[in-house]
C-alpha cells in the first residue's frame, strides 16, 4: 500500500485519494502492479504534484482502493461503514450471479460521498438529472480488467498481452438512493 493517504487539497477542495495529477499524467508503462501482483498499465507516481485531473483516475491507485476495499476520498477502509457508489453505470444482466452493476469508480463512506457531492457541482447535476445514479452498496466484489494488446499500445506504447487495465466494481446487491439520503447523514456513516 502506498505510505501517504492523508486528504490532499486543491484550494479548499479534497482531491480523491484516486485522482491523476498533472505530473502523472502521459507517462504510463507495462509493470507489475503491487496492487494486483499483475502486469498492468502503471502511471507514474507523483501525488500531489502539479494539478489534480478531477474524473480521472490513476491506474495503480484505483486498483488499490478498489482491490484493498479503501474509500476513493480518504482512501481509509469501507469495512464497518455505510459503502456508497457515486457512478453513471447502469443496471446489467451480465453479471454471474444475474443482474448487477459494473463500474471503474471506486467505493465511498456515506460521510465522504456527501464532501463530494458538495464540491463537485457536476456530481450534484448529475444526480439531479438522473444520469448518476447514488447507491447504498449491500455486497460487491472486484474485477480486473484485462487490456486488449491494441489498448496496451495505445496506453503505454508496447504491444502486449495479457495485461491489467482499471479494477472494477460488481455491485451485487444494493439500494438506490438519492441526495436527500446522503444529505441525512447518519450513524453508520
Amino acid at each position: 500500500m502506498t505510505g501517504e493517504r492523508s486528504i490532499l487539497r486543491w484550494g479548499s477542495v479534497p482531491v480523491p485519494y484516486a485522482a491523476l495529477w498533472s505530473a502523472e499524467e502521459g507517462k504510463m508503462t507495462v509493470d507489475v502492479c503491487r496492487h494486483i501482483n499483475h502486469l498492468a498499465c502503471c502511471d507514474a507516481e507523483a501525488r500531489g504534484v502539479g494539478k489534480p485531473i478531477f474524473g480521472k483516475p490513476h491506474m495503480g491507485r484505483q486498483r488499490e482502493v478498489i482491490v484493498n476495499d479503501l474509500c476513493d476520498l480518504c482512501a481509509r477502509p469501507l469495512k464497518g461503514r455505510t459503502k456508497v457508489s457515486l457512478s453513471h453505470a447502469r443496471v446489467s444482466a451480465t453479471g454471474a450471479e444475474g443482474a448487477c452493476v459494473m463500474q471503474v469508480e471506486p467505493l465511498v463512506h456515506k460521510d465522504c460521498a456527501l464532501v463530494c457531492v458538495q464540491h463537485c457541482p457536476s456530481l450534484k447535476r448529475d444526480i439531479k438529472a438522473g444520469t448518476l445514479f447514488v447507491r447504498q452498496v449491500l455486497k460487491h466484489r472486484h474485477q480486473i480488467a484485462l487490456l486488449t494488446t491494441a489498448a496496451v499500445q495505445e496506453f503505454c506504447g508496447v504491444s502486449r498481452d495479457g495485461v491489467a487495465g482499471h479494477a472494477k466494481v460488481e455491485l451485487q446487491r444494493w439500494k438506490d438512493r438519492d441526495l436527500s439520503w446522503l444529505e441525512a447523514g447518519g450513524a453508520n456513516a
